[in-house]
């Protein structure tokens, strides 16, 4: 008898002999799912420009993470007025800039 008529009956016993485990997705049903992040809050922050003096009460949505209370620094820039930057421990940004024409734009990052 050959080698290999030994080992076809073996393995294919030992496929029928294994239960199957898993969803379809791969993943033990046993297992929850990990929970939703929180969603974002609304924070209003202040804002002076830094030319004119004019105040302005920016709102904006940041990660629920950030409820510390943010390192502000403001920046000269090369086009436009300025810019203020808020930053939060958890490494989330608020940045305003200042144009030239008037007004803000708010960018975040993080």
């Amino acid at each position: 008898m050959r080698p290999q008529w030994i080992l076809a009956p073996l393995l294919f016993a030992l496929v029928l002999g294994v239960p199957a485990r898993g969803t379809a997705h791969g993943l033990c049903r046993d297992r929850c799912p990990p929970p939703p992040p929180p969603p974002p809050i609304t924070v209003v922050l202040k804002v002076c420009h830094p030319c004119t003096g004019c105040a302005y009460d920016v709102k904006v949505c940041v990660p629920a993470c950030c409820t510390d209370v943010p390192c502000v620094s403001h920046h000269h820039t090369l086009i436009g007025d300025g810019k203020t930057v808020f930053e939060w421990r958890s490494g989330h940004k608020v940045i305003v800039r200042f144009p030239s024409a008037g007004g803000y734009r708010v960018f975040q990052r993080g």
